[in-house]
């Protein structure tokens, strides 16, 4: 049996490319506000709801890297974040 969670149901109708979208400016976009990026999320086609929960994790995923397909977003209780003292990624 899996321990793999469905992603949250707030995502779970965005596209690969949303979800990219996402998880790329939370991880890398310090400059803009909170409300920019709702602005920029809304112009790519994430409803509102989507992309006020997305900032929820914006915090975590500027300040941790995690494994491609196993982050908060996408698998919730089954992200993996690097670990530089052991230089792996481990379960988060």
């Amino acid at each position: 049996m899996s321990t793999t969670q469905p992603m949250a149901p707030a995502f779970s109708a965005l596209t690969e490319t949303q979800l990219h979208t996402i998880e790329d400016l939370l991880s890398n976009d310090e400059a803009s506000s909170d409300e920019e990026l709702i602005t920029f999320f809304i112009s790519e086609g994430i409803p509102e709801a989507s992309a006020r929960q997305a900032l929820t994790y914006r915090d975590r995923y500027l300040t941790t890297i995690y494994l491609n397909r196993h982050t908060p977003i996408s698998l919730e209780r089954d992200a993996w974040r690097y670990d530089s003292k052991a230089r792996r990624f481990v379960p988060a």
